[in-house]
């Protein structure tokens, strides 16, 4: 994929009937839990959804509490195609008992803790034609989104880096989100990771991919990330402006979650699970 900037045209204007979906908050859920969700909707209900799980702020000094923190949150998760043995250190990953999960959409691998923050896409047969159920110009249309809510916390260097989120400087091009998508027929998923923050060395249970986009340049992990902190005001500023640009696209209805898990009890193919340490060697 090229490199380019987000397509901030006409995407975010209002269509006549504007898209309606409904918008799921979570607060502290577990990621598996998360992705076991996700998919049950995707598979099994038809409307457009807008879903956000967030973690308390862990503490900001060092200590048994910020850990505990992490420890809740933390977790290892892989695309569909991803091997444990190419993409993690695994010795690393088992000794630290940072559960793996392998999720049922593409993309690549996240380590994800207590600074983390997800936000979901799910997007009806037709609710938005135009755009094609293709990953580029779902990408093109949710970085819109992501564009618009950066610039209402200030920031006006966002960029898109072949599948990344990222931050453009004279420094070169930092990722702060990565991203990965599900598509059925006419209907979509888009899912993004964002590092509100991140520990340095839980980066370190991540392999050097033997794949790179051309802008990471053979940096490592902790070269080439970083976090929404080093740029934004607050966290909590920065998910009322994805919410605002998220209700600037679609005419959002918040719903409960007792309504999004009656989808878990339907029959569905279920991807999304937690790997047994011998899958991870």
């Amino acid at each position: 994929r090229a490199q380019h900037a987000p397509n901030t045209a006409p995407s975010l204007g209002k269509m006549a009937s504007p898209t309606r979906a409904l918008w799921l908050r979570l607060r502290n859920m577990p990621v598996l839990r998360m992705l076991q969700l996700e998919e049950a909707i995707f598979r099994t209900d038809t409307r457009s959804w807008f879903i956000t799980n967030t973690w308390d702020a862990p503490p900001t000094s060092a200590g048994p509490e910020r850990d505990a923190a992490h420890a809740a949150a933390q977790s290892v998760v892989l695309g569909i195609s991803g091997k444990p043995a190419e993409m993690l250190n695994t010795e690393e990953v088992l000794k630290a008992g940072v559960p793996v999960i392998k999720r049922f959409s593409g993309g690549g691998t996240i380590i994800s803790d207590a600074d983390t923050l997800f936000a979901t896409f799910i997007c009806a047969a037709d609710d938005e034609p135009q755009v094609p159920p293709y990953p580029d110009p779902i990408l093109d249309w949710t970085s819109s989104v992501y564009d618009a809510a950066l610039r209402g916390c200030g920031a006006t260097n966002f960029a898109v880096r072949a599948n990344d989120y990222c931050f453009a400087t004279e420094e070169g091009d930092f990722k702060f989100g990565g991203n990965a998508q599900s598509i059925s027929g006419k209907r979509w998923l888009h899912h993004t990771s964002l590092l509100w923050d991140y520990e340095p060395a839980r980066m370190g249970l991540l392999r050097m991919p033997k794949r790179q986009p051309t802008y990471r340049a053979q940096r490592s992990h902790g070269s080439f990330v970083r976090g929404l902190s080093q740029t934004l005001p607050s966290r909590d500023a920065f998910c009322a402006s994805l919410a605002a640009a998220a209700g600037a696209t679609w005419e959002l209805t918040p719903v409960e979650l007792e309504e999004a898990q009656a989808a878990l009890s339907l029959p569905h193919r279920q991807v999304t699970r937690l790997l047994r340490p011998e899958e991870v060697c």
